[in-house]
């Protein structure tokens, strides 16, 4: 382990920068499938999110656990790290896993009271520090609360937090909340408010007597938010993950006072933990270089060798991504929107309260398109003719996409209507709803039921998948599930749209063509994906120079493939 993480210490440690390094065990919170052994636990109940059943630890299997920190803090510091990070007592994992009265029903010296079940940590802790010494940095990251019944509270942690600073031997400690049984407050999404999560380090901090420094987490966004949260006294360092994932270079234009340019992180979830949680390389929705940092990250973008005339047709993400990037390279660039304002199908999504932050995507590119002198033409349609009527160098086309409407019977039928007719206010929706999701199964079926419930409508979800939501990331789809299910709304899964007669809709379960009349339905509203609008760019096909298709209008799709579509193209002009 060491040569390779020396080589990334030191690149961190030329930028005089310092870097912590975590060591954890995840206990029972992971799958047998990826180590090939049975899970360890301080008991044998498995994690809700999980479903395995863990082995519960032996007293030398205890001790080992505690030798694997040992060893791993001093490959931390043998590496030239500047501090060890104590991880798993955040999130549920294993250390976690002995601490909470929930999951550790032991009765030996590991179990029962509270000094047995911290046994281990100090035990970490300890041996941990006998392996560094008293000159390198130990922290320990604690759950705040774990937000699951008979877990660990905000109270508990408080206790927890100053045992610790009384045992002596840490140098901070880090604040998280939730478990993998209640993975929403982990991560927290956009549902959440920004600095969600600042009363947990504020009390901490509090309870420990300010002996040592607490860092706060959760939803900490921009560096404004930061400073406050300083300045309020609620934590003496800020943790930002997923913010300096959406734009490594925030500290840097936070300091040199171009706020303006910093991609805020929106809490969507949709390219870093979810594909986390596939098994898929990370990335981000809003910045196309996550994960990807040698091909398109800092200092790859090089100025044209040529200046071209470029078009680009559409102002969504793709179309504005595309402009900023193609004008960062220094290429003249216009942007036609048909609407009166730019956003595309964003300006959509954001109409649902809990999907607003997606608006933060657009303000981010408009800005730069602005800054860059991209020509910006709204309120007009472009065609073949007014393309073929100029000379340009290159074309692009993001026209995005328009709802899917299968032919079925009924689906003329005044009270049967898409996504799009909803959230744009276009079509008034009657009491009693029922939303089709038509496999797609993502926010475009779930954001707005959830609209419509909150508005007081009686909604009813069907979807031919085994569960409404199944493509949205599971850290979100309980926080929903909760929402709309509160309000009423019936998820219906397994079950497709067959015909609408009046208010009366038949419908059928896909596995067994069993059929089901439901009566009274005032509205049908069709989440049935999207077909690409690409007719001007099949019009233009071998008519121009150079000519392209990103985004929804090449094959519809989530937005991180629009704006990645849009960067590529981009660098490609």
């Amino acid at each position: 382990f060491i040569p390779g993480l020396k080589r990334l210490v030191d690149a961190v440690h030329e930028y005089d920068s310092k870097v912590f390094v975590q060591a954890g065990h995840m206990g029972r919170q992971t799958y047998t499938v990826f180590s090939e052994m049975p899970l360890w636990s301080s008991s044998p109940i498995p994690c809700l999110a999980i479903g395995e059943t863990p082995h519960e630890m032996e007293i030398e299997e205890i001790k080992e656990v505690v030798e694997g920190y040992a060893n791993g803090a001093r490959r931390i510091k043998e590496a030239g790290a500047d501090g060890v990070e104590i991880h798993s007592t955040h999130a549920g994992y294993i250390l976690a896993q002995f601490i909470s009265p929930l999951t550790n029903k032991r009765t030996d010296e590991y179990g029962g009271s509270p000094e047995n079940r911290m046994r281990i940590l100090f035990e970490v802790i300890d041996a941990i520090r006998e392996k560094v010494g008293q000159d390198f940095v130990v922290g320990v990251k604690l759950p705040g609360d774990h937000f699951v019944p008979g877990g660990l509270t905000f109270e508990d942690n408080k206790e927890i937090a100053r045992r610790i600073v009384d045992h002596g031997k840490i140098d901070y400690l880090g604040l998280s909340a939730g478990t993998y049984d209640s993975i929403y407050a982990g991560t927290p999404d956009m549902r959440f408010p920004l600095g969600a999560f600042e009363y947990l380090s504020a009390g901490t901090r509090q309870a420990v007597e300010e002996r040592i420094p607490v860092i706060g987490v959760g939803r900490i966004t921009d560096p404004v938010l930061a400073e406050k949260i300083l300045a309020n006294g609620s934590a003496d360092l800020i943790g930002m993950a997923r913010a300096a994932i959406c734009d490594p270079e925030l500290p840097i234009k936070a300091q040199e006072g171009r706020l303006e340019d910093i991609r805020h992180c929106i809490g969507c979830m949709q390219a870093c933990i979810q594909r986390l949680f596939h098994g898929a390389p990370l990335r981000c929705v809003h910045n196309p270089a996550a994960g990807r940092e040698k091909e398109l990250g800092i200092g790859t973008l090089k100025p044209a060798s040529q200046k071209k005339k470029v078009l680009v047709v559409g102002g969504g993400p793709a179309g504005l991504k595309a402009a900023e990037v193609a004008a960062r390279r220094g290429h003249e660039v216009t942007l036609y929107e048909r609407e009166n304002v730019l956003g595309g199908q964003v300006n959509i999504a954001t109409k649902v309260p809990t999907r607003k932050e997606f608006g933060e995507i657009i303000k981010y590119l408009v800005t730069q398109v602005e800054k860059l002198g991209v020509k910006v033409v709204l309120g007009t349609e472009v065609t073949e003719d007014r393309v073929l009527s100029d000379t340009f160098d290159s074309v692009v086309v993001a026209t995005g996409a328009t709802p899917l409407v299968p032919e079925f019977p009924g689906v003329d039928q005044d009270n049967v209507m898409t996504v799009w007719d909803v959230l744009k206010g276009s079509k008034e929706v009657g009491t009693r709803v029922l939303v089709v999701d038509g496999g797609e199964s993502h926010w475009e079926c779930c954001g707005t039921a959830e609209f419509l419930a909150d508005q007081g409508k009686k909604v009813e979800i069907i979807t031919p998948k085994p569960f409404v939501g199944m493509r949205v990331c599971f850290t979100s789809l309980s926080q929903f599930y909760q929402s709309v299910l509160t309000k009423g709304a019936i998820l219906t899964p397994n079950e497709a749209l067959k015909e609408v007669a009046g208010d009366t809709v038949m419908t059928f379960n896909v596995y067994s063509e069993k059929e089901r009349r439901i009566e009274g339905v005032d509205t049908v509203v069709l989440a049935m994906g999207k077909v690409a609008s690409n007719q001007l760019y099949r019009a233009l096909k071998g008519k121009v120079k150079e000519l392209h298709h990103i985004g929804d209008c090449y094959a519809p799709r989530l937005v991180d493939a629009a704006i990645r579509e849009g960067e590529k193209v981009g660098r490609l002009l």
